[in-house]
This record gives structure tokens, C-alpha cells and sequence, in this order.
């Protein structure tokens, strides 16, 4: 029996390393590209209030396709639902190099990313939670932070090197060749499927439990602030360095301060320090964000997102590995995650037209001053994630009623 043991644990190490590697090639391809797209709009001459459109067409579908397409995602394992959500992604970012000449792809890509989205961070967070140790879940997930940072380091310069010369198109190009092969080394593992009753009616309970409700409001406190970390910020950044390819090093520069840091907090997250650093990095984080309406200078720009790259990075590394410890404990870890998907897009559907509306009515850069202090507010909004115990054992019943409490495979 303990030889058994020892053999299953070296198979998981094994699949959790290949799922590293995937998650890595993902890093650098989406480093390539990702990071630029608010840019690529800019330089296409789209306002902001236009640029958040896109976002909330992305949110919007998502939700419209996770409500709809329950009945295919509960007979497809993860492994397939990461593998079907690369062609979607590389139909985006194809997309995006012919936007030019076709405008009317602005209101079609959307449906790509939110399908990519749906399928892949469904799959994954099933493969990850199935496979995770939990007793070293904060120290799993920080390592799959470091690896995504590190193979991810280059690719903001190396995209911006690419954009200058052979333009977003080649780019994008060079990027999808990239995911396609990213997820291949996954089917050597053993697949799983969700709960075969997963329903609408067995994610809604999810939303009620008082025991999960301050982890839900920190989840749509993660939901608001990534809208700034991945759609404003950046725009912020290069509007103020005005150089594509000094844009793509300073994120790169980024990245290394990222690599440092995540795997030392996911080592205290497995050792009762998680709440601490919840507290401390959603404090600072909120601090940092209110200090970047006040600066206008290229070296403080760089410095403030180097300086946040850190506080961001740990704060991102102690909440995720609170998710994964709270999908060990749930009676159907498949209805968790999805009700936590919905929650963040829900939530970007309500505040990103409040955004647009303040975008089209406010210059530039007083948007963006309003706009970094809404996302310290929803930084602070973390804190509540540290009310909710990842020891609590939901009971079935208490969730899920009449309908099936099977967990994943």
C-alpha cells in the first residue's frame, strides 16, 4: 500500500509538472500578445470608453455561453476542454492582426476569447484542484506562478521587438503556433470529467452559502481590480513611456520581481501565514494604486510597476491558493469553480459601463486618476476572503438540496 502510495504521488508530480509546462507556453504566447491588445486598439485610434467595450462584450458572452453550454461542458473532460479552447484563442489573436482592415471583427472576437476563456479555465482549474497536494497547495500554486513568470519573462520584449518589426499581425501569428503545440503533453495524463448532473440549479446554492459569502465578495473585489492590472494599467504604462518596445521590457522587468516573490508566499501560505500575507499585499495593493494617479514620469512609471508586480504577485499567490484549498472541501468542486467564473464576469459586466461611461465624459487622464482608486477600493476587497475557513466541510445537503453532490474525479 505506501509503495502504491509513493507511485500515485510521483504520477501526480508528473502530471502537475506537465501541466506547468503547458501553463508556461501559454505564458509566453499570451506575453507575446496579450499585454499589447489595449495598445493595438489605441494605436487603431479607439477611445477608452471603446476599448472597456471589448472587455464587456467579453464578459457579457461568457456568461451567455457558461449558462447555455452547460449540458456539452458536463460531458467533456478537462484535458479536452483546455485542448478544444486553444483553436478559439488562435482564431483571437488572428483576429485581431485583420481587425484593421475588417472593423466589424471589434463585436465577432469577443465571442472567441469568452469561448476560450469558459473551456480552458474551467478545464484547468479542475485539472489543477484534482491534482494539487493539499497540504502543498500554496507552494504548487506559487511554483506555477514562478514558471509562467519566468517562461513568460522575455516575451513582453521580445513581442514588442516582434511589433516593431514584422507588425501585430506576424505577431499574433508566431503566438498561435505557440498555443497549438501548448497543450499537447496533457493527454499523456488520465482526463476527468465534471459532475454528470452539473446544472445551473446545482451552481446557484454556491451564491447563498453565508460560510462562502466573504470569499465571494473577495472575488469580485479580484474580478474589478483585473480589469485595471490588464486592460488600463498597461495603456497607462505605455502612454507614459510612448515606445512599444520599452514597454514590452518594462513588463519583462515586471516579471522577474513576479518570479521572486510568488514562490516564497506560496511556502507561507502552506505555513498558516496566508491570512498575514492577504492582509499585508491587499493593504499595499491598495496603496500602490493610490499612488499611481499622482505620477507622470517614465522612471516612476517603471518603478511603480515593478514595486506592484510584487505586492500583486503575493496577494494573487495567497488568494489562489485559498480557491484550491476551499475546492478540496466543497461537495461538487466542478459547481464551484464555474460559480466562481460567472461571479467574476458578472461582476465586470456591472462596473465595466460605469467605466465606459466615465471614460467617454472624463479626459484621459483624469479617467485614469478615478479609475486607480476604484481599483484600490476593490483591492481592499480581498480582505474579506480571509472570513472564510478553508478547514469548513459545506454539508451536501446544505448546498445542494435534491440535486447530485458528486465531487470530481
Amino acid at each position: 500500500m505506501i509503495n502504491d502510495k509513493h507511485h500515485l504521488h510521483l504520477f501526480a508530480n508528473t502530471e502537475m509538472n506537465a501541466l506547468y509546462i503547458t501553463l508556461g507556453f501559454l505564458a509566453f504566447a499570451e506575453g507575446l500578445i496579450s499585454v499589447f491588445v489595449p495598445i493595438f486598439f489605441w494605436n487603431l485610434g479607439f477611445p477608452m470608453w471603446k476599448i472597456l467595450l471589448f472587455y464587456f462584450l467579453h464578459s457579457a458572452l461568457f456568461l451567455l455561453f457558461a449558462l447555455t453550454l452547460l449540458p456539452v461542458i458536463k460531458k467533456l473532460s478537462d484535458k479536452m476542454m483546455m485542448f478544444l479552447s486553444i483553436p478559439f484563442l488562435v482564431c483571437y489573436f488572428f483576429g485581431l492582426g485583420m481587425m484593421k482592415t475588417i472593423p466589424i471583427l471589434f463585436f465577432v472576437l469577443p465571442i472567441a476569447s469568452a469561448l476560450h476563456g469558459l473551456l480552458f479555465n474551467i478545464g484547468y482549474h479542475i485539472d489543477f484542484s484534482s491534482i494539487a497536494n493539499k497540504k502543498k497547495i500554496g507552494e504548487e500554486v506559487g511554483a506555477r506562478f514562478v514558471l509562467g513568470s519566468v517562461l513568460a519573462l522575455a516575451a513582453p520584449f521580445f513581442g514588442g521587438v516582434l511589433i516593431e518589426a514584422a507588425g501585430f499581425q506576424n505577431t499574433f501569428f508566431i503566438g498561435s503556433t505557440i498555443l497549438i503545440a501548448s497543450v499537447l503533453p496533457l493527454f499523456f495524463f488520465p482526463r476527468r470529467n465534471p459532475s454528470p448532473n452539473l446544472t445551473v440549479r446545482s451552481i446557484i446554492p454556491f451564491f447563498k452559502e453565508s460560510e462562502l459569502r466573504p470569499f465571494t465578495l473577495s472575488g469580485i473585489g479580484y474580478a474589478i481590480e483585473a480589469v485595471f492590472g490588464r486592460a488600463i494599467w498597461p495603456l497607462f504604462v505605455f502612454l507614459i513611456i510612448g515606445d512599444i518596445k520599452q514597454f514590452g521590457g518594462v513588463i519583462s522587468i515586471g516579471l522577474i520581481v513576479t518570479a521572486l516573490v510568488t514562490y516564497l508566499v506560496g511556502y507561507l501560505s502552506d505555513y498558516g501565514k496566508r491570512r498575514d500575507v492577504i492582509t499585508l499585499t491587499s493593504i499595499g495593493n491598495a496603496l500602490v494604486w493610490l499612488i499611481r494617479p499622482f505620477i507622470a514620469q517614465a522612471t516612476s512609471v517603471v518603478g511603480l510597476h515593478i514595486g506592484g508586480n510584487a505586492v500583486t504577485s503575493g496577494l494573487m499567490v495567497a488568494w489562489t491558493s485559498q480557491y484550491y484549498k476551499i475546492t478540496k472541501t466543497v461537495p461538487d468542486a466542478t459547481a464551484f469553480i464555474i460559480s466562481r467564473e460567472l461571479l467574476y464576469n458578472a461582476a465586470r459586466v456591472m462596473i465595466i459601463p460605469i467605466l465606459m461611461l466615465i471614460a467617454y465624459y472624463l479626459p484621459t487622464r483624469s479617467f485614469f486618476s478615478v479609475g486607480f482608486v476604484v481599483a484600490a477600493c476593490a483591492s481592499l476587497l480581498f480582505l474579506a476572503a480571509n472570513k472564510t475557513h478553508t478547514h469548513l466541510l459545506i454539508e451536501p445537503t446544505k448546498l445542494t438540496h435534491d440535486h447530485d453532490t458528486s465531487t470530481v474525479a
